[in-house]
């Protein structure tokens, strides 16, 4: 039995090492290392729809959806995400009258975004992502009937930086109730 064994496993060994020779010597390692970015500017061409769809989603995310306690803090975050005039008009209309509203009746507001309403579309160096969704309030403890309300944002490219991979800016933001 072990003789008859040994003729089976000597030559079986003796081919698999064989092989594992010739593929050890035939493969070759091919690594694809992007460039490391340069600084400087993306053109707004350059950056991918998915990239503006997402900035949007998460600069409509931190002012669209929010509780009393956090809402100071959202609106902080994506006032950095602003660029120029947006800034000021951030500045009064939403860290003004809009967080003392949040806070001073507890209001609760939470956003959906529809995923098969968003549209995008490129003008020159301007970018305008809409996202259609319902938004549900609830101020004081009730509940107050749903609002289907379409966001339009603009958004441009500045120098990019550790933070901001691609540059991408809010320049302006519209709000509009759209009908069931």
């Amino acid at each position: 039995l072990w003789r008859s064994l040994t003729l089976i496993q000597v030559p079986i060994t003796l081919i698999s090492l064989v092989l594992a020779l010739v593929l050890w010597s035939t493969r070759s390692v091919t690594l694809n290392v992007p460039a490391k970015p340069l600084p400087g500017i993306y053109a707004a061409q350059d950056i991918p729809d998915s990239e503006f769809i997402d900035f949007s989603t998460d600069y409509i995310n931190l002012i669209a959806t929010y509780q009393p306690a956090v809402a100071r803090r959202q609106f902080e975050e994506a006032r950095r995400m602003l660029w120029s005039q947006m800034i000021q008009a951030f500045d009064s209309d939403m860290m003004g009258t809009e967080l003392r509203a949040i806070e001073n009746t507890k209001r609760t507001q939470i956003y959906f975004v529809d995923p098969t309403k968003v549209g995008i579309k490129r003008e020159g160096r301007n970018v305008t992502v809409s996202l259609l969704g319902d938004r549900y309030k609830i101020i004081a403890g009730k509940e107050m009937p749903a609002v289907k309300t379409e966001f339009v944002i603009t958004m441009n490219t500045i120098p990019k930086n550790k933070f901001n991979p691609y540059g991408i800016v809010v320049t302006n933001v519209a709000l509009k109730n759209v009908e069931k």
